[in-house]
């Protein structure tokens, strides 16, 4: 029974170590599968252009705000130029982009659409 009992103690505490390490080296891998980071959407309006890559594609640094109208800056990457003015909804898990979409203003919670 003790020795059941010092395994369950020290797998707690590796997997508790574990995901301490992931909260403090956050980003984009650790972000992906760590199970503390919550699921947000950002929701941003292209005004800037993205910056083309060499392989194909953009990449885009934006401003946006979830729907409680908090600010948090994303980059992301899109296989063709975005069309200016467009509203995104942008998928995130920390630093980690999940997806995006094409929304209509009208789609955006009041919080957010009033920073945009």
């Amino acid at each position: 029974m003790k020795k059941l009992f010092i395994t369950i103690l020290g797998c707690g505490l590796i997997i508790g170590a574990g995901l301490l390490i992931m909260q403090l080296f956050s980003n984009e891998v650790t972000d992906r599968f760590n199970p503390l980071v919550p699921k947000k959407e950002i929701y941003i309006q292209v005004n800037k252009e993205g910056t083309a890559l060499s392989p194909g594609g953009y990449n885009y640094t934006l401003t946006g705000f979830d729907k409680d109208g908090r600010k948090k800056e994303v980059t992301f990457y899109a296989s063709g130029e975005l069309r200016k003015d467009a509203y995104l909804r942008i998928f995130t898990k920390g630093k980690y982009i999940e997806t995006w979409e094409e929304v209509q203003q009208q789609d955006i919670p009041e919080q957010a659409k009033q920073k945009l």
